[in-house]
């Protein structure tokens, strides 16, 4: 138990320190949503207040969510035994290099085919689009600063906590007298941790684009869950090393080298 909560600590520890690197982001989208919600909501919100809200609370899900994981991903069928053997301080298991090119692959495919969906489909069907876009004026090298955040405490929460979490209730509710868990447990996970991920950006997406219209919402499901169907796969299949990584390489892509072209 003790060894538990020391693990989650270290988890917390790496998400205070992804969300400090990533407060430049915060910042340079924080006008305009700020903006929107005091008006909305009839508030002051001060950019500090938004920054330190949003970071207690990525801080304290993370290290509920891996908590959830750590007591659950072994009676899940679910590994993290590269990140375990560092906080142990044991031999470290040795990497799958096809998986891990597999990984990075996915990331870049997932994020080409996201960029190619928002300018050629969703742009043109959502008119405040090209309009936010241009009010949001992000430097280049501040999308290098999303990177820790959205790859280690965004998979710490939606895969390691969430995905695990929903594999072992369906293995319980549908598999109690079987040993192995059937494949089709892992793809009911995978496909609901990347729609609640989805779902859970609708309220910002309103705050930014005044509305959920049809397109609003296509946008931020697909923009959001469709490369979780990979992290997910890989988190399964490898685990959560790969799907870390796999997300890294996706927000890389996304944040900086896609704003750059």
């Amino acid at each position: 138990m003790k060894r538990n909560i020391k693990f989650a600590f270290f988890f917390g520890v790496i998400a205070i320190l992804s969300y400090v690197v990533s407060i430049p982001y915060m910042i340079a989208i924080s006008d305009h949503v700020l903006e929107q919600l005091n008006e909305m909501a009839d508030t002051r919100v001060t950019t500090v207040q938004y920054i330190f809200g949003s970071g207690i609370n990525l801080i304290i899900t993370a290290f509920i969510f891996s908590l959830v994981g750590i007591f659950l991903s072994s009676k899940a069928g679910l590994r993290w035994d590269w990140i375990r053997s560092v906080f142990e301080k044991a031999e470290k298991p040795r990497w799958d290099y096809k998986y891990l090119w597999i990984s990075i692959g996915w990331g870049f495919i997932s994020a080409v085919v996201i960029s190619v969906l928002i300018s050629f489909v969703f742009a043109p069907n959502i008119p405040s689009f090209l309009e936010v876009n241009q009010t949001v004026d992000i430097p280049w090298w501040v999308g290098l600063t999303t990177i820790f955040q959205g790859g280690i405490s965004e998979e710490l929460i939606m895969r390691f906590g969430l995905m695990t979490l929903l594999v072992w209730i369906l293995s319980k509710v549908f598999m109690r007298k079987k040993s192995v868990i059937s494949p089709w447990i892992y793809w009911i996970a995978i496909v609901g941790t990347s729609l609640v991920f989805g779902i859970g950006h609708l309220p910002l997406a309103q705050l930014v684009y005044g509305e959920l219209t049809l397109w609003v919402v296509l946008y931020i499901l697909i923009g959001n869950g469709f490369a979780g169907l990979g992290f997910g796969f890989l988190y399964w299949k490898r685990g959560l090393e790969y799907a870390i990584v796999s997300h890294m390489s996706a927000d890389f892509m996304l944040h900086f080298v896609t704003p750059l072209i």
